[in-house]
């Protein structure tokens, strides 16, 4: 009688155990503790400041500009003084340019003025070699006329001196004349020749003075014109360099305070407005939630689930769903499943299943839905989610680890 009592006792034991352990799957199986859920997004504002415009309300949709409201800020006065600074910088880039343009101006009309001297002296230099040219011409033909005089000259004294008529001294002084003409005359041929020479080295734009050297007009200031052009282009270069880096700056100081002087708070379009976090007229700092927004083109459930019948469930498996106030079954697929320690929360999902307390996995799942359910957008109403392929047994066995 005692060893039945025991037995019965124990038996009582173990069906309390067995209740207790699949308590949570037969709760989650007959009471509608689901939900449906979507991602939960946040339009967060840009920058600081102050929202001037109306936010929409709950419920509403996201125009096609995808503005949800527009925050101004005009306290920003270190970014009003840095564009100041830089047109300040800018004036005296503009005005280095100019100084260093002008320099260089100044020493390319110098330049201008140097070549314009060597041009006129390179004229005269024609002009002076070609009357020296016609000049040592006329010698040569009034020496060659000279000589021919002189040859006959020398003729008649040498016929004179054989028929014994003149003397030798008359002879050998017109011979030695007849010579210095001789003489002169290749000379003078030389220098013409020489002359010939520079001229044409002239025409090429090779001018050679009378002792063969380079005059000195050709050259006169070209080292030190040139010499000061490098310097002042160089600096021009960096002068406009400088003027460019601060026109950059500038229009990246303006950029700066046009950003953070206003900006709109994006979403995108036809998303709908879930919540407002925050108020019109208000004081927002950079980062701060304005709404909540969620895409209701992608519906979830979150289904509570014990931890014993989370590993039996994998991503992929199919699940029977039917809506609150519906008695149809809709079909879904798992798309997650977190341990009661990991589950999605309200930072994550638009709305959380009612059975949602600590200790509850967790499996999202993706709903089919036509587009008259999208258009309704039922977050938030509950559901009845069924696992096909597990069972009370399979549960059980998990528990006791069968």
């Amino acid at each position: 009688m005692r060893g039945r009592r025991l037995f019965v006792l124990i038996a009582v034991i173990f069906v309390a155990y067995c209740a207790w352990m699949i308590g949570p799957y037969v709760r989650s199986t007959l009471v509608r503790d689901s939900a449906v859920t979507t991602w939960s997004r946040m339009a967060v504002a840009p920058i600081d400041g102050r929202i001037v415009t109306t936010l929409p309300s709950a419920g509403s949709t996201i125009g096609a500009d995808g503005v949800v409201a527009v925050i101004e800020n005009p306290l920003l006065f270190t970014e009003k003084q840095a564009v100041e600074d830089m047109r300040e910088r800018l004036t005296a880039a503009e005005i280095g340019v100019q100084e260093a343009d002008e320099q260089l101006q100044e020493i390319l009309l110098m330049e201008r003025e140097r070549v314009a001297a060597r041009d006129q002296m390179a004229d005269l230099f024609h002009r002076t070699l070609e009357t020296e040219i016609a000049t040592l011409r006329t010698e040569i033909a009034v020496n060659a006329e000279t000589i021919a005089v002189l040859e006959r000259v020398v003729q008649r004294r040498r016929d004179l001196a054989g028929r014994g008529v003149g003397s030798s001294a008359e002879l050998d002084e017109a011979s030695l004349r007849l010579t210095g003409a001789k003489a002169r005359e290749a000379d003078l041929n030389s220098q013409l020749t020489y002359a010939l020479l520079r001229n044409r080295s002239a025409e090429a734009g090779v001018y050679i003075a009378t002792d063969g050297g380079t005059p000195d007009w050709l050259h006169y200031g070209e080292l030190e014109l040139k010499l000061e052009q490098q310097r002042l282009r160089h600096e021009l270069d960096r002068a406009e360099a400088r003027l460019a880096d601060v026109r950059t700056g500038l229009e990246l100081a303006q950029k700066a305070l046009a950003d953070l002087s206003s900006a709109p708070v994006p979403a995108p379009q036809g998303a709908h407005v879930f919540s407002l976090l925050a108020a019109p007229d208000a004081v927002v700092a950079a980062g701060q939630p304005v709404i909540e927004w969620i895409d209701c083109s992608i519906l979830l459930v979150d289904v509570p689930v014990p931890d014993a019948e989370i590993a039996l469930i994998d991503k992929g498996d199919t699940a029977e769903v039917v809506l609150e106030g519906e008695s149809f079954t809709r079909a879904a697929t798992v798309m997650l499943t977190r341990g009661s320690a990991a589950t999605l929360g309200r930072r994550d999902l638009a709305a959380l299943a009612k059975g949602r307390t600590s200790g509850v996995a967790q499996a999202l799942l993706t709903l089919d839905a036509d587009a008259a359910e999208l258009a309704k957008c039922p977050i938030g109403q509950s559901a009845y989610v069924r696992f096909p392929d597990v069972g009370l047994i399979d549960v059980l066995r998990a528990r006791l680890r069968l």
